[in-house]
Order: C-alpha cells, then structure tokens, then sequence
C-alpha cells in the first residue's frame, strides 16, 4: 500500500498550517516527521509526498524512508497525476488531497482519494477526549483574556466575576 500525499495540501488543510507561521520549512519537517514515525510502525506502507516547486536549501529530511518529491516546474497536482498514470497496481494507492480535481482523477484512473483529515486520523489520530479538553481550556483561557479587556472598560464588576472565573479555570488544570 502506498500513499501519495500533496504536501502542501496537506500542510494547509491540516492542524500542521499553525507551524507555516514559524516556516514553511517547519512544516514540512512536522509533516515528515508524522510519516516517519507511522512508517515505523508500519514499515511495508510506502509514502511519497510531493512538494510544488524546488527543494530549499535548507532541507533537514535527507535521510528519511519517506520518498519526497518537488515538482520543480509544473504544479504538485500535475507531477501526482503523473506519478499516478505510471503506477501498476492503483487499487492499492491512496491520493491524499482536499484538491477536488485531483480526487476526481484519482477515482477515474482507479486508486484510492482520501482527505487530508481522514488521512491524519489513520497516521496521527488524536483522541477525541484530549482533542475536547484542550477546546474547553482554551476557550475558558480566551474568557478570561476577554475579561480582563472588558475590565478596562467597565471597571470593578467585571473584576469581582473574573476571580470567580479564574477560580474555574485553575480548578480545570
């Protein structure tokens, strides 16, 4: 079985695109790191990701089993369709894309689409009880900044309720 993941889609649809803030360098390495330690415990699972355009010259994945691709001159789109024309066995790749037209091809020529959030539940699951609380602690900390804000403007009232909310809040942790 093998994956062919466009990786800036997949960088961009994704979780991963908080980590394009620091550099798209960053993110990529995050995502290749997802895959590398999959691979691991899957080891007869195969990933290709391609990449639109050129290698940087900074590039940390160099010694990896995951096969990566730069499209150089023509779009990642493209060089996956390409990739995907000269492979025998289709039924056994998945193209990971949220690209409706590459996923459109993809189902023509016989392999597998998947989206890039399925894809990540299969190779970086997160549980969804963790994925809840995480949700409440920032939304009660986001409370607390807006209140803190609002005290500014309306003074002691906000003041009394926010040491209530605070209370909560460090209850939680």
């Amino acid at each position: 079985m093998e994956y062919i993941i466009d990786g800036l889609n997949a960088i961009k649809s994704s979780f991963i695109k908080k980590f394009e803030e620091i550099s798209l360098e960053k993110s990529k390495d995050f995502l290749i790191d997802i895959l590398e330690r999959y691979k691991r415990k899957h080891p007869s699972i195969d990933f290709t990701v391609v990449f639109d355009g050129f290698p940087s010259q900074i590039s940390f994945h160099t010694k990896t089993r995951i096969k990566i691709i730069y499209s150089h001159d023509i779009t990642a789109d493209e060089k996956i369709r390409k990739i995907i024309e000269n492979k025998k066995n289709k039924k056994q790749i998945f193209i990971v894309s949220d690209d409706r037209q590459i996923r459109e091809f993809t189902k023509i020529i016989g392999a597998n689409p998947l989206k890039v959030m399925e894809f990540f539940e299969i190779v970086y699951p997160i549980k969804k009880k963790e994925k809840i609380m995480k949700e409440k602690e920032i939304d009660d900390f986001i409370k607390v900044k807006i209140e803190k804000e609002l005290e500014n403007f309306y003074g002691e009232k906000i003041k009394e309720n926010r040491g209530k909310n605070m209370e909560v809040f460090r209850r939680r942790r």
